[in-house]
This record gives C-alpha cells, structure tokens and sequence, in this order.
C-alpha cells in the first residue's frame, strides 16, 4: 500500500506533471518504501495496458486548419469585460430600490433604514474581504 502522502505525486509522477523537487523527493521515498514503489510499478502496468488497449483517435487533416482559424476567430472577438459589473450594478440598485420601498411601509423606518445599511455594509466587508483572501491565497 502506498503511503497516503505519496499517492497523488505518484499519479502526477506517471503523467510528467511533477514538479522538478516533487520528483525528487518522491524519487528519494520510493528507493525507501516498498509501498510506493508497487504503486508506482502498478500505475505504470495500468498505464501500459491502457496505452495498448486504446486506440488514438484520429483527426482529420483539416483539423488543425480549422482550429487556427477559431482561435484566430476568437481573438479578435469584441470583449466588454466591465457589462458584467455595470450589469451587477442595475441589479443591486434594484435590489436596494426593492428593500428601500418595502421599509418604508413598516412602522418605524428610520430605525429598519439604518439595521439594513448596518446589514448591508457587514455583508458588503465580509463579501471583499473574502474576494481579497481568495484572490491572495487561491481558492481551495
């Protein structure tokens, strides 16, 4: 059985996606583990089997012409990358328009008025600090 720390660089290992110190280190475990070097041995019989067993789908001579062309397409596409945001703007307003009409018809709407401006702004801090965390450290 391979050891629970290795089995994911192992499967990296066998596609070539292991980082050059990742290679290393698992190169310098597998000498010592008898575990990880059957795994090891184990996906590389798999992945021989499967390489025999497959067969390599074949593309048509105009492929290759055809995606240059797309992604040549796709290139000189028009992007709006700021209709998203002005697009989430009018449906926050609305949002606010909505809640603002509505609290005015309960008793007491200065009092709920300033709750969901305090509400609001919590949420708001805690949404950009969350965008900030995930965009410094990486979504996992």
């Amino acid at each position: 059985m391979a050891c629970p720390d290795f089995e994911d660089l192992i499967l990296d290992y066998c596609e070539g996606a292991a980082s050059s110190a990742d290679r290393t280190a698992l190169e310098s475990h597998i000498a010592a583990c008898a575990g990880c070097r059957a795994y090891l041995a184990e996906q590389r019989e798999l992945d021989l089997r499967l390489s025999k067993s497959l067969a390599r789908p074949s593309l048509s001579p105009a492929f290759a012409g055809r995606l240059a062309s797309r992604i040549a397409v796709e290139r000189r596409a028009p992007r709006q990358p700021w209709l998203p945001r002005i697009l989430d703007g009018i449906g926050y307003l609305s949002l606010a328009s909505a809640a603002g009409f509505l609290i005015q018809q309960l008793p007491n709407a200065g009092i709920w008025v300033g709750l969901a401006v305090l509400g609001a702004s919590a949420a708001f801090g805690l949404w950009e600090t969350g965008k900030a965390l995930r965009a410094t450290y990486g979504h996992r």
